[in-house]
C-alpha cells in the first residue's frame, strides 16, 4: 500500500461505495470541525464512479480524493500513516487478481477526522488488497455497532508507468516508503545523537504517547546541546514541529500518506513531493505543498538516518542527520 506512492499505475475501473448508516463517535479528538460528516444525518446514497485512463499520480494531487469514498479506493498510500495496527495477510483472489485480505485499525492521533474508511474512532477496515498496485479491491468499515460502510474496486485495465520490483521488494522508493511504513509495526529503543537544522534552542517537550518505539535522543547544534526521550508517538497540536520532527524519524510511517510522489535518490533512498494539503494532523516533515522531502532510511530499524525538507528554490527549510544510533 505504501510503495503505491513511487508509482504512477493507469487503470480503467469502476468504484462502488455504499454506507449503511451513519457512524457514531469516529471523528475522534480532531473531529469537531468535520464530525458532521458521521453524526446527526441521514447515510449518504450509494456511489458509483467509472474512471476512463486515469492516473493514480494525478489522482493524489487531488484534494478530494481523501474524502471521496470511491476514489480513495484507489489511493492506499493515503491511509498508511492512519494505520495503527494489522492483521491477517490470507492470500485470496479477486476475480482474476492476487490480493491479501487484511484487517486494519486506526491509530486515533494521525488519522484524518473526515477519512470515509479509517477516521480515527472506527474499529476496523477489513481489507482486500490488490497485490500489483495495492489498491483497495473491497472494503468494509466498522465502528463499535457493526459495518457502517462497504465498497468495491473492479478493476479491468491496470499499466504501470515503471517497472514494479517484486514482492517482497528489492529496491528503490517502494522498498523505501514500504520500510518507512512498517517503522510502525515494530518495536524498538535506542540511543542516537542527531544534527538538527535549524537550531533547536529551547529545551524540547513531545507530548508522547505510549508506543513501541521510542529514543534518547540528542541533539547536537551550535546553539545548544540537548537531550530528550521521544516516543514513536504523540500528539500534534500539543507538540512543538521540532519535537514531532524528531517522533517522526523515529517513526516514519506518519509521513508516507503526506507524500504525493517518490523518486529513488540513492541505497535506501527517496526524494518526494508533497500532497495538496491534507485534513490535520498534519506531518511535520512534510506539513504543505510545493515542498520537497528527502528521505534515507535504516531497513534494519525503520528510523530516518537523514531528512530534509526543501521549498521550491531548493532551500532547506529543516534538516536532520542521525550521526550515530545504538540499541538502548
Amino acid at each position: 500500500m505504501a510503495a503505491a506512492a513511487a508509482e504512477n499505475v493507469r487503470f480503467d475501473a469502476v468504484a462502488e461505495s455504499a454506507q449503511h448508516r451513519v457512524a457514531q463517535d469516529v471523528a475522534g479528538r480532531y473531529g469537531a470541525h468535520s464530525a458532521v460528516r458521521f453524526a446527526g444525518r441521514e447515510p449518504e446514497p450509494p456511489a458509483r464512479e467509472s474512471l476512463e485512463d486515469a492516473s493514480t499520480a494525478e489522482l493524489r494531487r487531488d484534494v478530494s480524493i481523501g474524502v471521496d469514498p470511491c476514489l480513495a479506493l484507489t489511493d492506499p498510500a493515503r491511509l498508511v500513516s492512519a494505520v495503527a495496527g494489522i492483521t491477517g495477510g490470507r492470500l485470496t483472489w479477486h476475480g482474476e487478481r492476487p490480493a491479501i485480505d487484511v484487517v486494519l485499525t486506526p491509530d486515533p492521533e494521525s488519522a484524518a477526522p473526515d477519512d470515509p474508511w479509517l477516521p480515527p474512532g472506527a474499529a476496523r477496515l477489513a481489507v482486500t488488497v490488490d497485490v500489483r498496485t495495492g489498491m483497495l479491491l473491497r472494503a468494509h468499515a466498522f465502528d463499535a455497532h457493526g459495518c457502517f460502510r462497504s465498497g468495491e474496486l473492479r478493476l479491468t485495465r491496470t499499466s504501470i508507468d515503471t517497472c514494479p520490483a517484486p514482492v517482497p521488494y528489492e529496491g528503490g522508493a517502494r522498498a523505501v516508503l514500504a520500510r518507512m511504513a512498517t517503522s510502525r509495526l515494530d518495536p524498538v529503543r535506542l540511543r542516537a545523537e542527531v544534527d538538527a537544522t535549524p537550531d533547536i534552542g529551547e529545551p524540547l517537550t513531545p507530548a508522547s504517547l505510549p508506543s513501541r518505539r521510542w529514543w534518547t535522543v540528542t541533539v547536537l547544534s551550535p546553539g545548544a546541546t540537548l537531550t530528550t526521550d521521544v516516543s514513536g508517538d504523540y500528539r500534534s497540536d500539543q507538540t512543538a514541529p521540532a519535537a514531532a520532527r524528531l517522533a517522526e524519524l523515529l517513526t516514519p510511517a506518519r509521513i508516507v500518506s503526506h507524500l504525493a510522489h517518490a523518486d529513488p535518490s540513492g541505497p535506501d533512498s527517496l526524494r518526494a513531493t508533497v500532497r495538496p494539503l491534507r485534513a490535520f494532523p498534519l506531518s511535520a516533515w512534510a506539513p504543505e505543498e510545493d515542498l520537497t522531502c528527502e528521505f534515507t532510511i535504516d531497513p534494519t530499524t525503520g528510523i530516518l538516518l537523514h531528512a530534509r525538507t526543501a521549498d521550491a528554490s531548493s532551500r532547506t527549510l529543516f534538516r536532520c542527520d542521525v550521526r550515530t544510533h545504538h540499541r538502548a
